[in-house]
């Protein structure tokens, strides 16, 4: 994640002071003037004020003892009563004057006077989406918060600003890409202003090659150190809660628990983030989800049910070089005092294969769904203290001359 930041040039001439600490966070190659011809771009960079300057040395013992810096790069000292020389350390300096900061002086020579805008990506800062997810018994409601980082140790006073999020790749300094599921981006005038009173406002502005953004407009100071939040979409939300599992084909017997299962789907597009989830006011499960494309389903895993399980049985019916064939009873138990929607689903996807329902009630029948390389099974309601067998076969044709494996 990185940001980025624009600054206004007036003058043919546009210099620039970076503090070490700031320059070294600035992605390299991103630092650029738009608007007005650069002729020439010279990066200096500027060691502190030290050299030929008093400073005082303590001791543990006696008074600190004045010295005029000789090389700042060593804190090598002349000591002015006797004229040696002798080397410090940082901690143990005291200083007549306060130092200029070692950094980076950038000088863009611009081919006419003008407005122009110098931007450059920065680390150190980032932003970040974080989503609730509020469930009761009769509703839902959902909330997704901005998370504004900055791990600097400078504070920020912010004119306007926006998060971008994505898939954006920067080249790193190994001379590689790299490819990030979610990046941001914040662009801040420099012109400097206090802080509203009333607390900014995220405004969606939609999408820009295949990247969304987010628009501050209100002055506000990102502190040091410091996360400042703000909520920045509110879109419709629809809900399906269930009790889920996704298997592989095994040959082997199986038992186990389902999970609870939220799948949401957003009228607007969600960047990817993490999602806390709650359930009358009571966190049930945290996780995260990829990023959300509007009309998009997307199914979030809160952990195991201890009440919902399944017990899936495989009798072998043959196998051969190029096929085999299984039968399967499948059972799924729901020991709550009360109804559950339930979907179990088994990816077969090493071999192509056939389904065959062999269920005593062919009512069941209607729950099973097949697709190239996998089928479902759902039920809607599934009463309290009851349980549902499932019985089928497998037909499998491998895709290659191996024996079939114990899993697909």
């Amino acid at each position: 994640m990185n940001v980025s930041f624009v600054r206004n040039c007036l003058l043919q001439n546009f210099k620039i002071y970076f503090p070490r600490e700031v320059y070294d966070q600035i992605v390299n190659g991103s630092l650029s003037v738009e608007g007005i011809e650069v002729l020439s771009q010279n990066s200096v960079t500027k060691a502190n004020n030290l050299e030929n300057q008093t400073v005082f040395i303590r001791r543990a013992k006696g008074d600190p003892i004045e010295c005029e810096v000789v090389r700042a790069s060593d804190l090598l000292l002349k000591e002015k009563a006797t004229g040696r020389f002798i080397r410090g350390a940082n901690h143990e300096l005291e200083y007549v004057s306060i130092p200029e900061e070692e950094g980076q002086e950038i000088t863009f020579a611009l081919k006419q006077s003008g407005n122009a805008t110098l931007s450059y990506l920065i680390n150190g800062i980032q932003w970040s989406p974080r989503y609730n997810l509020n469930v009761s018994p009769d509703d839902h409601g959902f909330e997704a918060w901005a998370d504004m980082i900055n791990r600097t140790k400078r504070d920020y006073q912010i004119k306007h600003t926006e998060l971008f999020g994505g898939d954006v790749q920067l080249r790193q300094s190994t001379n590689q890409f790299r490819s990030f599921a979610k990046r941001c981006c914040i662009q801040e005038c420099c012109c400097c202003c206090d802080s509203s009173s009333a607390p900014p406002q995220i405004e969606a502005q939609g999408e820009l090659a295949g990247l969304y953004f987010y628009s501050i407009d209100q002055p506000f100071v990102l502190t040091q150190q410091s996360t400042f939040s703000l909520p920045f979409v509110k879109p419709i939300l629809k809900l399906d809660k269930y009790s889920g599992l996704t298997n592989h084909f095994q040959e082997q017997n199986q038992k186990g628990k389902l999970n609870r299962m939220y799948r949401i789907e957003s009228d607007r597009f969600l960047p990817k983030g993490s999602i806390t989830i709650r359930e009358d006011g009571r966190v049930v499960g945290q996780t995260e989800f990829n990023d959300l494309s509007q009309g998009e389903t997307q199914d979030l895993d809160a952990g195991n049910d201890p009440d919902v399980s399944f017990v899936r049985q495989v009798q072998i019916l043959s196998q051969q070089r190029q096929s085999a064939s299984y039968l399967v009873n499948l059972t799924i138990s729901n020991a709550k005092s009360k109804s559950i929607k339930f979907q179990y689903k088994e990816i077969i996807s090493s071999a192509k294969f056939t389904l065959i329902n062999t269920n005593q009630d062919e009512q069941l029948d209607n729950f099973f769904k097949t697709n190239a390389q996998d089928f479902t099974i759902q039920n809607d309601n599934l009463q309290s203290n009851q349980q549902q067998t499932f019985s089928f076969e497998i037909a499998l044709e491998y895709r290659d001359n191996n024996n079939c494996p114990s899993q697909y």
